[in-house]
């Protein structure tokens, strides 16, 4: 730690008044200026690149810290997973722990940014505690606080997160996604989120909003230094609630490079949320706010040069940056006479990465001429173009909220009843995901039917007679009983020639590979056709074939896909299990055999016909129940239910709307079943609203 990071070998640095910064530390704002002074002179300055470790849990301590700038984070490891201790900013110290007890190091200190720090010898640390009482007191008290687990700051400190938005051409929706992206954090979080305008004119937001001037990139020289109002008089507030700062980026100006950082760097102090709407070229100054960028959003139109274009770009910047798949996001503004931007052609071209498709919006270039006009997402907060801006909003804020319905045969109609009651207290749904009966339902509330829709349609097989006629027996049943065109010939007046890409909210549905024994994720084509792989119950239905391969009901491996919304993004999982527990079964069983008795009671007083009649059809009954249905879907349905318990426990909240009295056919009873499930979400819609309105950090 001696060397290369020597202030001497950095003249940017011996500018860095360490007195001023080390004031601005709560620990030592009641010294004097000659102690601060004193002590100061015992402190180097010591950078750290974002990503770098400055020490790890378990480590050997070597010193105090004293962050002047950027963001640190302090971690755990805990049954094999990092664990978010703290995030740490200018002002913050960190090591002091290790060296008051002298215990190795209790957490792992890493670079969210580029950094600077304040750093004190253990020696030097031990002297100046020694000969200061009043630093001396702080600390004890301090590590009264840790040790009694009330320590303040990890409680207070919020997560920042640097966003850069990058276009490689002019007049495609850049600048108007960074603005109604901004709008839409600030109305899912409402947390503190700033719009930075780099362009080179400075003026690219500003002619929009009609609201923030332009300040030279070269005036924010020496911000580190600055106090945290500096920046106060070049920001204004938007009426939505976000700030902007538009700084003008002259290319010819090699300054920029070495000033963005620590100007991020100083808003990420206030900031939950950076904005940064860069210019069109890449420099130096554009591969560095890039560096510093927890997520970068390549925006492009949906012309295939535009788009090849943008892939190339990604691929050159990713052989020098460090970033993940997952940090980089690709926004495709779909023109008239652009490529269709299907799931399969985002796979094939991005790979892994987030890919949105933006639908045309007529007069969106023109949206928000003046200071009374409301960013697109404010003013038609229900058209496609705000739902997706408002899915990347949850997403980067990690609040995306899905939902797996589970299969179940007639069990999972009381989907439908949870459905009526999110869409009635307004819970926001981004991802949906089902196996079976859940991707059928599921699949109507994706492509976007209301509940009373999605009600209607399952009121339509009202008798056993309904029933009977969507069963298309096969003559020879060598794969399946039943084809299931029948079925799907019913459910296409629902679904038409909807496609996964028509969805108004993702859809994840699953099926069972059953050549390769694995689960398989359908989220392109048409939604109907994936339903029709997921609902094919193993000789029950013909399963389908693709390319070779068997692929049969999705409940076979998943009947409750909650994985699947977490591979999707989804941070907080409602999932919704019918399957009767054993408990219920048991709970089935004494109601069905009182009901037998008080009936057997009954006929007892009936006339000699009447009790003739009844023993006929109890005798009938006990001869043909079960039969090879109930034998299969009920053998089926006990594999599943005990997975479904399983996928069940990493939900955040598990709604259970069981029918004890029920039997797995009985479609034709859909509003017992809607009525169950309306009642199971109502009692737990205050857990639901409280999952809803957390904001993770």
């Amino acid at each position: 730690m001696e060397s290369s990071r020597s202030p001497e070998s950095n003249s940017r640095l011996q500018k860095v008044d360490k007195v001023s910064l080390l004031g601005q530390c709560p620990l030592f704002t009641s010294l004097s200026q000659w102690e601060l002074k004193s002590i100061s002179q015992l402190m180097r300055l010591v950078e750290y690149k974002k990503g770098e470790t400055v020490y790890e849990e378990g480590g050997e301590a070597d010193g105090f810290y004293v962050v002047v700038s950027g963001r640190f984070e302090a971690t755990v490891q805990a049954l094999g997973k990092k664990k978010i201790l703290a995030y740490l900013r200018r002002g913050d110290y960190f090591g002091e722990m290790s060296l008051l007890t002298k215990q190795p190091h209790s957490a792992t200190l890493s670079a969210l940014s580029d950094c600077l720090t304040l750093f004190l010898k253990k020696d030097d640390f031990e002297k100046t505690i020694e000969h200061n009482a009043i630093i001396s007191l702080e600390l004890s008290r301090r590590l009264s606080s840790r040790l009694k687990g009330a320590d303040p700051r990890s409680r207070t400190l919020l997560r920042s997160d640097v966003v850069s938005i990058y276009s490689h051409q002019r007049q495609i929706g850049r600048t108007a996604f960074a603005i109604n992206l901004a709008a839409s954090l600030i109305q899912e979080t409402h947390q503190k989120t700033i719009l930075l305008d780099m362009s080179p004119s400075g003026n690219e937001i500003a002619a929009r909003l009609h609201m923030a001037r332009k300040v030279p990139l070269t005036r924010f020289q020496g911000i580190e230094s600055g106090t945290a109002e500096a920046l106060s008089d070049f920001i204004v507030r938007h009426p939505v609630g976000f700030e902007v700062l538009s700084v003008a980026h002259d290319e010819r100006d090699s300054l920029g490079e070495s000033i963005i950082t620590p100007l991020l760097n100083h808003l990420a102090i206030d900031y939950r949320f950076i904005l940064i709407d860069l210019p069109n070229g890449i420099d130096g100054l554009v591969m560095k706010a890039f560096s510093q960028s927890d997520s970068i959003f390549f925006v492009t139109d949906s012309h295939i040069t535009n788009v090849t274009e943008t892939r190339e770009t990604i691929a050159d910047l990713q052989r020098g940056l460090s970033h993940p798949d997952e940090k980089f996001s690709i926004v495709i503004n779909e023109s008239m006479f652009g490529i269709r931007a299907t799931s399969a052609i985002k796979k094939e071209l991005f790979g892994s990465k987030n890919c949105y498709s933006l639908p045309a919006v007529a007069g969106l270039k023109d949206h928000g001429p003046g200071e009374d006009v409301l960013p697109y997402v404010v003013d038609e907060p229900e058209v496609d173009y705000s739902r997706v801006i408002r899915h990347v909003a949850r997403r980067l804020s990690n609040n995306l909220v899905g939902i797996a319905f589970g299969s179940g045969a007639a069990f999972g109609l009381a989907h439908v009843g949870v459905i009526k009651v999110l869409e009635r207290e307004r819970i926001p749904i981004d991802i949906v995901s089902g196996s079976s009966i859940g991707s059928l339902i599921g699949g109507l509330l994706a492509i976007g039917k209301t509940a009373a829709e999605i009600e209607e349609a399952a009121m339509e097989i009202n008798s056993t007679l309904k029933l009977v006629r969507l069963l298309d027996f096969c003559l020879f049943p060598w794969r399946g009983l039943f084809h299931g065109q029948v079925i799907m010939k019913h459910f296409k007046k629902h679904f038409g020639v909807k496609t996964f890409e028509d969805c108004k909210v993702p859809l994840k549905i699953l099926g069972a590979n059953l050549s390769a024994r694995q689960a398989i994720t359908f989220d392109s084509g048409f939604v109907l056709d994936a339903v029709r792989a997921s609902i094919a119950i193993p000789a029950i239905f013909k399963p389908v074939l693709m390319k070779g391969d068997v692929v049969v009901d999705g409940g076979i491996l998943s009947p409750l896909p909650v994985r699947a919304l977490h591979e999707a993004g989804a941070n907080k999982v409602i999932a919704v299990n019918v399957f009767p527990t054993t408990k219920d079964t048991l709970e089935r069983r004494l109601l069905l055999q009182e009901a037998e008795e008080k009936e057997e009671r009954a006929m007892r007083q009936a006339n000699a016909f009447y009790r003739g009649a009844w023993h006929l059809r109890r005798f009938l009954r006990k001869r043909i129940t079960p039969n090879l249905f109930d034998v299969l879907v009920s053998s089926i349905q006990t594999m599943e239910s005990e997975i479904a318990e399983t996928e069940g426990e990493s939900a955040d909240v598990l709604l259970r709307p069981v029918v004890p009295t029920a039997s797995w056919v009985e479609f034709y009873h859909a509003e017992r079943f809607i009525r169950r499930g309306e009642e199971e979400a109502m009692r737990l819609l205050p857990k639901i609203k409280l999952l809803v309105s957390q904001q993770n950090i």
